[in-house]
């Protein structure tokens, strides 16, 4: 039986949840780096993706209940990946057309929408991930990162990935007339303000910036990405002159 649109909103509702932020975002975004931050200076929850349960069978309203009376509060704080959001929507019977409605099942939202610029890089990041299963290394366990064989396929595939997702959020703010708080992983290497300023609508305050986590990209990395682009360069050129030669 398909559970009803607004039953997140309900269970907002009756847990007495009346405000949220949610950080939506694609994978290898720096996203648990700085959910972790945000959560350890007061927004109780980002550093999780606490909507990453949800079922793709059965009743989810139990699901739903669970993960809210597990950190109770005003404020629901969450990190969010496309398909964590569109598996809710789809469980929720909400389709694109419904947008706004699936947006309005959190209460007094705030959306920040972490991005990333250097999508090869990020496309490189997901693929070692994926491939030698290590997504996160503590700073104190620093060792020599799993060098996976370079796949031209293999990184293609989550490059396209990360930019389908990425567009699929600009559409979704777009239908939903969100004005998201816009925040680059580049950018917060170099300058944590513009979380600062995010945090401050919730009344918190970021001290530190400081991780316990270690920065996973290394030599091999920058090789790979290197090496993909100039494949696709080649790629790309080879499908030029194809084209070029059908049309004379």
């Amino acid at each position: 039986m398909t559970p009803p649109p607004d039953l997140l909103a309900q269970a907002f509702a009756r847990h007495g949840t009346t405000r949220c932020a949610i950080m939506a975002t694609t994978f290898r975004s720096g996203s648990t780096w700085i959910g972790r931050i945000m959560d350890r200076h007061g927004l109780t929850g980002m550093k999780h993706e606490r909507l990453r349960a949800v079922p793709v069978h059965g009743d989810v309203a139990p699901m739903i209940d669970t993960m809210l009376a597990q950190t109770p509060g005003a404020v629901f704080a969450s990190r969010l990946m496309w398909p964590q959001r569109n598996r809710l929507a789809h469980r929720l019977d909400l389709g694109r057309a419904d947008s706004a409605r699936f947006a309005a099942q959190f209460p007094d939202a705030d959306w920040l929408w972490l991005r990333r610029r250097d999508v090869f890089a990020q496309g490189v990041s997901h693929w070692r991930a994926r491939a030698s299963g290590r997504w996160h290394v503590q700073s104190a366990d620093r060792i020599t990162e799993p060098a996976p064989r370079y796949d031209f396929a293999a990184i293609d595939a989550c490059v396209r990935e990360l930019v389908l997702h990425d567009r699929l959020w600009q559409d979704f703010f777009a239908r939903a007339a969100i004005a998201p708080w816009v925040v680059w992983y580049e950018d917060l290497l170099l300058d944590a303000a513009p979380i600062a300023r995010f945090m401050a609508r919730f009344g918190h305050h970021l001290v530190e910036t400081d991780s316990d986590l270690a920065v996973m990209a290394d030599a091999h990395s920058a090789m790979c990405r290197d090496r993909y682009l100039a494949d696709l360069f080649r790629r790309s050129r080879a499908l030029d002159d194809t084209a070029g030669a059908a049309a004379a």
